[in-house]
């Protein structure tokens, strides 16, 4: 079968697809039901896969195409009060982050990713955080603003694990689990269009990528329903505790990637 002239996943096996298709369904899962997350599984699992350039490319679509799915379910109750300034922060700084790309390594940001998260789950944990916040109007423009404005340089440069230092802000400004789960599918979803214009409008999608990216349609919806139906019924305790452990699996995750291609940058050094 081809798609305008192209035969989709031509250059990777049966066997492989079929693992894209079952690490997107898992990852939008994930993204339906606590708001946010799928890029890091999806980018992290698909590098074992494909070329880690197509896997981030991959990953940007495939947000791209969820939108339509989740965006609307966020923007029934989300906190309206912090989505403005968090939109427009990271607008801003996700393209100089993408512009600095050209210039850093990503692998020593996505180690210091991982290191902010590690802090910023303890000191949730350990209630250091409640204590300082308590000084703090976390819904004052500029708190939001400077929050995103800092991490999207960060989503620009080393791609992956931004979004979850979001979140720890957002469950920090949000009265509820479900307005932080409706502001995290909006803030993610806008943050996944203007990333995917980016890279768009950069020339960076072949039309072999691009084709492919589809057949992925069904597996990204399917997922994501499953993760919205189980978000919606899910008691707020047993929530709480998946939005945790998923935190810690992206520390370590983001931790042993930033790790492993800084010895491989300097092995091949």
């Amino acid at each position: 079968m081809t798609v305008f002239g192209v035969t989709p996943f031509e250059n990777i096996s049966v066997w492989v697809a079929l693992a894209l298709c079952a690490i997107y369904f898992v990852s939008f899962a994930l993204h339906g039901l606590i708001g946010f997350g799928s890029s890091t599984p999806a980018i992290i699992g698909g590098a074992w896969l494909l070329p880690p350039h197509d896997a981030v490319l991959f990953a940007v679509l495939a947000s791209l195409y969820a939108q339509a799915q989740l965006l609307p379910k966020g923007l029934k109750s989300c906190d309206y009060r912090i989505i403005g300034p968090m939109i427009a922060g990271v607008v801003l700084s996700m393209a100089l982050g993408i512009w600095m790309f050209a210039h850093l390594k990503a692998e020593w940001l996505t180690l210091v990713i991982g290191a902010a998260l590690i802090l910023a789950v303890w000191a949730e944990k350990l209630q250091i955080a409640e204590k300082i916040l308590a000084r703090v109007d976390l819904h004052n423009f500029f708190v939001p603003f400077t929050v995103t404005s800092i991490t999207g340089i960060f989503a620009g440069v080393a791609g992956v694990g931004t979004i979850f230092l979001v979140a720890i802000y957002v469950r920090w400004a949000t009265p509820s689990l479900a307005i932080f789960r409706s502001t995290q599918l909006v803030f993610s979803g806008f943050s996944g269009i203007w990333r995917a214009i980016v890279v768009i409008a950069a020339g960076l999608i072949s039309t072999q990528l691009f084709i492919d990216s589809l057949v992925l349609i069904p597996m990204i919806y399917l997922g994501a329903w499953a993760g919205l139906k189980i978000g919606d019924v899910i008691d707020g305790k047993r929530y709480s505790a998946i939005i945790h452990i998923v935190l810690v699996l992206a520390t370590i995750s983001l931790v042993w990637k930033g790790v492993r291609a800084i010895l491989e940058s300097g092995a091949a050094g």
